[in-house]
């Protein structure tokens, strides 16, 4: 990813989430935009489409409502980001679910139950040490045993 890009990013991610938190869409599925986080946005390499990744907060609204009404107000978007940004052209916007929260929680919880279930099984004793004990200088298999003809 070229630097050029990575700013642009930035400067999407900035701007898209400020309008969110003045209240610039007025659609009735983007109800308390507060609640609204835009956790990444992806830019093509020639800076025509944008990806917005967006995540809504436990007790907002419903995430497929959200993300259709951001997709329907991405000319708003697009406008505000024509007049702010110095770029030759202002990219196509497109949001999506970023649904990489939700599957961090998944795997932390799939760990604590493991580390849980460790820590409910006894402490085994490792195999081999039983078979040392027994092993006497005379086995067959000991390189350093005398030869007993």
């Amino acid at each position: 990813m070229s630097t050029r890009q990575s700013r642009v990013e930035q400067l999407l991610r900035r701007e898209i989430a400020g309008a969110l938190l003045r209240g610039a869409i007025k659609d009735h599925r983007v109800r308390q935009q507060e609640m609204i986080s835009v956790t990444a946005v992806r830019v093509s390499p020639d800076l025509s489409v944008a990806r917005v990744f967006i995540d809504v907060l436990e007790g907002g609204p419903a995430v497929s409502r959200v993300v259709e009404g951001l997709n329907a107000a991405q000319g708003v978007f697009k406008r505000h980001l024509g007049k702010v940004l110095k770029l030759r052209r202002t990219p196509s916007l497109r949001f999506e679910h970023d649904d990489s929260i939700e599957q961090g929680t998944r795997i932390e919880e799939v760990l604590a139950e493991l580390r849980q279930e460790e820590g409910a099984r006894p402490a085994s004793e490792p195999e081999h040490a039983s078979e040392s004990a027994d092993d006497g200088p005379g086995d067959p298999g000991d390189p350093d045993a005398p030869a007993d003809a």
